[in-house]
């Protein structure tokens, strides 16, 4: 009985041994195949959200647009009019029909610069680890807004080698947002407003619990519409001009 215990223990004691030494030998290369996949992803993930944050917030202010022409300065913001005339009487001609993919290709553009800094800042990390990198000279940014989510995928082209070789060709970031939605809700108010001249707010809200409408109307003709998702506190501000009347129509003497 006492002999087969030891005999058992001898053995655990092999195997325990066999592992060590397979773990000192192979264990830089398992790291490096196993840890790196999600690791370069991370960095790249937390390094550009500020600035797509920061970007989100801004053009949310200024009706999607980074830099708008045809706006309306309201509360110190350059708010974008979405749809617009210039003329009394007439309904407004909707400026951005496709709302959605130019807030992407705003955002993309703002956040490109950032996206170049955050690669260089990965090369230079993993390099000062002792791995050889290797990248294409040119980086894109794509911006997708689907339901609930925002994704930012940047095309860096790089390769990392160390003992392994790992190939990097896209980073990807997701936030999840209600931004498509307050987009969508502002195409539907312009659509009202190019058609009918104004829009009713309070249909939406009815419709959409979670939704709230500040509609603004000031003495040029202009209106100012604020769309904010109470579950996530965004919001999203733009600016009409419809059916305007001139200053003192139907004032009586």
């Amino acid at each position: 009985m006492r002999k087969g215990q030891t005999t058992a223990f001898i053995i655990l004691a092999l195997v325990i041994a066999v592992l060590a030494v397979l773990l000192f030998f192979f264990y830089p290369k398992m790291s490096s195949v196993f840890g790196l996949d999600a690791e370069p992803n991370s960095f790249m993930s937390s390094c550009i959200e500020p600035e797509v944050v920061a970007g989100m917030e801004l053009l949310s202010k200024q009706g999607g647009y980074a830099n708008p022409e045809g706006y309306i300065l309201y509360k110190g913001e350059m708010v974008k009019y979405l749809c617009y005339t210039s003329q009394y009487y007439l309904p407004c001609l909707v400026q951005q029909p496709l709302l959605v993919a130019k807030f992407e290709r705003e955002l993309g553009e703002m956040i490109k610069a950032k996206a170049i800094s955050c690669a260089d800042e990965l090369e230079n990390y993993y390099e000062s680890r002792g791995y050889e990198i290797s990248r294409g000279e040119d980086v894109k940014v794509d911006v997708s807004i689907v339901p609930d989510r925002l994704s930012v995928v940047v095309e860096a082209g790089m390769t990392m080698t160390k003992d392994t070789t790992q190939n990097y060709k896209y980073f990807k970031f997701n936030k999840a947002t209600k931004l498509y939605s307050l987009l969508m809700t502002a195409l539907s108010i312009i659509d009202f407003e190019s058609t009918y001249g104004d829009s009713e707010t309070t249909l939406y809200m009815q419709y959409y619990p979670d939704l709230q409408i500040q509609k603004t109307k000031l003495i040029d003709g202009s209106t100012v519409y604020t769309v904010r998702d109470v579950t996530s506190d965004e919001s999203f501000t733009f600016a009409s001009r419809s059916l305007a009347w001139p200053p003192g129509y139907g004032a009586t003497a």
